[in-house]
Order: C-alpha cells, then structure tokens, then sequence
C-alpha cells in the first residue's frame, strides 16, 4: 500500500510515498513529513503505517535539498522554502482527491505544520509532536560550549556562499561532537530509525546541513502565530526535551482555539522509540478518530 510518487515544488521535484489503497481511497490524507535535518527514512514510516491500519490514507514527503528530493546544494534548509514545499504537498493531495487535509509534523516540522495552518482555513487538523515553537527558546537550550565552534561554522558558510561552496555539519553528532543537534540521544536515536542496519551508509551520507540552517532555525517562532489557527490542533510536549523545550509549546497550545495538550515524561528523541512511541500514536490515532473520523468500506 506504499507507492513512490513525487510532485513539483518550486521547479524541483519532492520525493513522496503515498500510502492508500486505491480500491478504497479514503477522503483524509494525512501530510507528514520530518524535523530538522531529516528524511522520511527516519522512524516515519511505523507512523504512517499506523495511520493507514486506522483507515487514514498519508501522503510522506523529503523537502527540496533533503532525502531523494531535488535540490541544491544538498542539506540547505531554508524555512520559506520547506513552507512552499508543504504548501505543494497539500495542493497535490488536493489533487488526488482528498477532501481533508491533516498536517502532521515532528520537532523541526512541527513548528511548519502550526505556522501552515495558521495561515489557512481549509484543513480538517493538525498533529504537532515535540514542535519547534521559538527560535530563542530551542538557542537558549543549547550548551554554551558550543556556540564558539557554531559561530565559526556559521561565518564560513556565509563566506564560502558568496563562492558558490558551502560549509556543511553534522546534522545530528553524537555527544562531544559538532554537530546541529549533539543532545543524548539524539545521533543513536536516528541510527535506531533506520529501516535495517545497511540504512547506516544512507543516514551517514545525508547526515548534514549547511551551517546557515543553524541561523534558520534561530530565527523561526512559528509559535507566535498560533491563535491564528482555526482547526481541531493536537500538541505533544516532552517534560525532559532538551531540543524542543517544553514550556514554549504548553504556551503556544493555550493560545490555540481548539487544542489538546498531551504532556510525556520523556526527551525529544523517545517519542520515536519504545513505550514513549507506542504512547504518542495511540494519544494521535485517538485524536484522529474523534475529531477527523474516517470511515472506509
């Protein structure tokens, strides 16, 4: 019931799978697609797959520069960019002839999925799990022994650009490494999402980002447009988050009309793992079921 597809965004094409069954295609697809750094090869398909069990078709897709997607140079993440990218995704479920639209977003993307819907009136829900809600907050988080070899990283980027070249870093590095995102966890995490251990060459591959994504992710307070939200919105926060933390996305979701707040005593890379998972789409596949019920033949 997966299928690989694309669609156009921006002149390039985005990688997708598109998981229905074509016998029966429901009215609901649910738009996924990765946080910072990621591609849909990283835990999302047991999400997807859960969906599709509960009667909801998913539509799962790589940004431009990311996974199999178009785009360079490699790694570069921009947030208007990966905003056209979602946007395009959702005119393509359009397309295909689904009447409702769920956004579906994790750390990184759940920041996009709250700053999409914030902006438009047509979708039936949103699902943000350990979202990125303030720039400052998630700078905040960050050791301060790092920022020294993070600015660094950042100027040469911003040099070598005007060249044509670029810097890159490690997306994800584990602990006492340079990297984005060198948390506990967070590097083994990934590694542990992998479809099979032959995925490690993959992931080391596409484990980077340009070091001005840093910048991106600094700037961006999607959180400050969630009152603008019209739809039935669920939010998953970890006590423990040292990436996203956890004050900045209770706040956001009392700003939210129609909100769920779920709190979990975990850190931002368990809600892709073990019992924390297991805990997280039960609480998503509830939330779907009473407030976008899908019914199938």
């Amino acid at each position: 019931m997966r299928k690989d597809i694309s669609f156009a965004s921006g002149g390039v094409r985005c990688a997708a799978w598109l998981y229905s069954d074509t016998s029966a295609q429901s009215g609901t697809c649910i738009i996924m697609a990765h946080g910072f750094g990621g591609t849909r090869h990283y835990g999302l398909d047991a999400y997807a797959k859960a969906y599709r069990a509960a009667g909801y078709d998913v539509l799962l897709f790589d940004y431009r520069h990311f996974g199999e997607s178009e785009g360079e140079p490699r790694g570069l993440l921009k947030v208007s960019l990966q905003h056209e990218d979602w946007r395009a995704a959702i005119a393509h479920a359009r397309s295909l002839g689904y009447g409702r639209i769920v956004l579906w977003g994790s750390s990184f993307a759940g920041g996009h999925v709250l700053a999409i819907a914030a902006e438009r009136d047509d979708l039936s829900g949103v699902i943000a799990q350990v979202p990125h809600i303030g720039g400052l907050a998630t700078a905040l988080a960050l050791p301060i022994a790092k920022l020294p070899r993070m600015a660094f990283a950042i100027i040469a980027d911003a040099v070598l650009s005007l060249f044509g070249r670029r810097h890159m870093i490690k997306a994800f590095a584990p602990v006492g490494e340079f990297g984005a995102m060198s948390t506990r966890g967070a590097h083994d995490a990934l590694v542990a999402m992998l479809p099979s251990a032959e995925w490690r060459g993959y992931f080391d591959d596409h484990n980077r980002v340009t070091a001005l994504s840093l910048v991106e992710a600094m700037r961006y307070s999607p959180g400050r447009r969630a009152a603008r939200i019209a739809c039935p919105v669920l939010i998953q926060a970890g006590k423990r988050d040292q990436t996203t933390p956890f004050g900045p996305a209770r706040k956001a979701a009392g700003q939210i009309p129609d909100c769920e707040f779920r709190a979990h005593d975990c850190d931002h890379f368990d809600v892709y793992l073990g019992t924390c998972f297991d805990a997280v789409i039960a609480e998503q596949v509830d939330f779907l079921q009473r407030r976008i019920p899908e019914s199938r033949p």
